[in-house]
């Protein structure tokens, strides 16, 4: 976890401190901040019709009885990209941009669909439920061991798990 808050800390805005820096030298001052300005108006009002599209699709699905996993996963996207573009620098634009438009984020959502599938099937992602004294989540770990299971009692594994088909998860919930 350091290592990511050093990158998110230091390392990124050093990049778009020199980026800034870079291209104010070619382009001059004003129209780097014009710039600057320009795609956070842009990106912030693409990120609020994208948002909104999105929301409208999670309510159809969800009143047509199916779960809106993809939704869900795009929704997160555009939330992300919409923050990425309120940090000034064309870094965080170029990123944000590129989990805000819909072409873009159908490639990070697929790439991320399949990180976390083989991660599920590696063990190195598990979900645990919710317990009355535990949070529940999900957890990512770099390896497995047998020690995991012991430190994640209320793992969704099971000692006689079902058949199910690749992409598709299964769990028990209590209603309260």
């Amino acid at each position: 976890m350091f290592p990511i808050l050093v990158l998110l800390f230091t390392v990124i805005p050093a990049i778009e401190i020199y980026l800034l820096f870079s291209i104010g030298a070619l382009v001059g001052g004003l129209n780097t901040v014009a710039i600057v300005v320009i795609t956070g108006v842009i990106g912030a009002s693409l990120a609020k019709s994208q948002g909104l599209a999105i929301l409208g699709n999670i309510q159809n699905d969800l009143n047509k009885g199916s779960l809106p996993a993809n939704q869900l996963i795009h929704g997160l996207l555009v939330f992300g990209g919409g923050l990425l573009l309120l940090t000034p620098g064309f870094l965080t634009d170029v990123l944000g941009l590129s989990m805000v438009f819909p072409g873009t984020r159908h490639v990070l959502v697929a790439f991320l669909k399949g990180y976390f599938e083989k991660g599920i099937k590696n063990g190195n992602i598990k979900f645990s439920s919710m317990g009355q004294s535990q949070a529940g989540g999900f957890s990512f770990s770099s390896h497995t061991s047998h020690t995991d299971q012991a430190q994640h009692p209320h793992s969704f594994e099971s000692s006689n798990p079902k058949e199910v088909e690749p992409g598709v998860f299964e769990a028990e919930f209590k209603e309260k």
